[in-house]
């Protein structure tokens, strides 16, 4: 077969530069189309030849044989050159998507098809293939959580006593780490921010006087968010330690949250710091990171924020994202008429 070209990362280059996704949605993506070929690779040693004339089915034993197909995940083992795109038909990827069905929860699976959907209408807007094989594919029907979120007491709780609490627990040697965790998880409750979010403000980012913070959300879409007068005080404890040690820490860095080398953290890391922020504090609950901008979010809608302003500073492209907060809010409405009024179950 003559050489393709590598329309992957053609693919990569579009949802980057014409799209504006962020690199990790761009890799996400990649790796799952990426995913799919592997697969192809996998099979088309063993699928008859001819089977495309016969009605596009293979006969039983093909079946049989193809049913143990173990899909490599290596990148180095993806090669794009090796299956022809535009022989690609719906019954390939609906064979690769059966062997993903029971190894993958279904909101995966939905982001698997998602890609591969995204993948071929991109070809297809490039008149690189005439029939578009994901045209009929459906996402699969996802059960919605409700977010996981602290009451207003635990949140306070957090945020008021993580500081000592930890100098107690770790002593001043830790001074560094303690400050700036709790400014991390200031930034999370305080002001909705996402972990990716957080981990590149910048100085310059930060118009403290004004009491607001400037991020670059998903998109690359630049917003304004607020900065409670705890958020400032705390920038500023955290900015004056790092001005006295920056002789001992042997760095400059434009970025606000960094490790001891200067760098900024990871979103593993900020993860280990929520978790262990709430052994540290005693309250023993399974909170990520998201769970306090779950928390920021739904706080701000009881104490009466309309959905708009709130859609707004969590930077969500849709209002329909956003309602899921209402949910939470009915359900304490339906709490507190199950605990008021006289004639409620209870």
């Amino acid at each position: 077969m003559e050489k393709q070209p590598d329309y992957i990362a053609e693919f990569e280059n579009y949802l980057r530069l014409d799209k504006n996704y962020s690199i990790n949605t761009v890799m996400a993506y990649s790796s799952d189309v990426k995913e799919l070929f592997i697969y192809l690779k996998s099979v088309s040693d063993i699928r008859k030849k001819d089977y495309r004339h016969n009605n596009g089915d293979c006969d039983n034993n093909n079946k049989k044989n193809t049913d143990n197909i173990t899909i490599n995940r290596d990148d180095d083992y993806y090669n794009n050159n090796e299956i022809d795109i535009k022989e690609i038909a719906e019954i390939d990827i609906r064979g690769y998507l059966s062997k993903e069905y029971d190894k993958v929860k279904k909101v995966s699976l939905a982001r698997k098809i998602e890609s591969i959907k995204a993948f071929f209408n991109f070809l297809e807007k490039r008149h690189i293939i005439d029939k578009n094989p994901v045209f009929l594919l459906e996402l699969p029907k996802i059960e919605k959580k409700l977010p996981f979120f602290l009451t207003v007491n635990e949140a306070r709780f957090l945020l008021d006593n993580y500081r000592s609490l930890s100098f107690e627990k770790k002593g001043v040697k830790y001074e560094f780490e303690i400050l700036r965790n709790d400014l991390i998880l200031e930034f999370l409750y305080g002001s909705g921010l996402r972990v990716s979010e957080i981990i590149f403000v910048k100085y310059k980012d930060l118009a403290l006087n004004e009491g607001y913070v400037k991020v670059l959300g998903k998109g690359s879409k630049e917003r304004i968010i607020p900065l409670t007068i705890q958020t400032v005080n705390k920038i500023q404890k955290w900015k004056n330690y790092i001005g006295a040690h920056i002789a001992n820490l042997n760095f400059k860095s434009e970025f606000l949250i960094i490790n001891k080398k200067g760098n900024h953290l990871t979103r593993r890391t900020v993860h280990r710091i929520v978790h262990e922020s709430m052994l540290i504090t005693g309250q023993f609950k399974n909170i990520s990171p998201h769970s306090l901008r779950h928390s920021f979010a739904t706080h701000l809608l009881d104490n009466g924020a309309d959905l708009r302003s709130i859609q707004d500073m969590l930077g969500h492209s849709n209002l329909s994202t956003t309602e899921k907060y209402t949910h939470l809010s009915l359900k304490k409405l339906l709490d507190v008429y199950k605990q008021s009024h006289p004639h409620a179950v209870k």
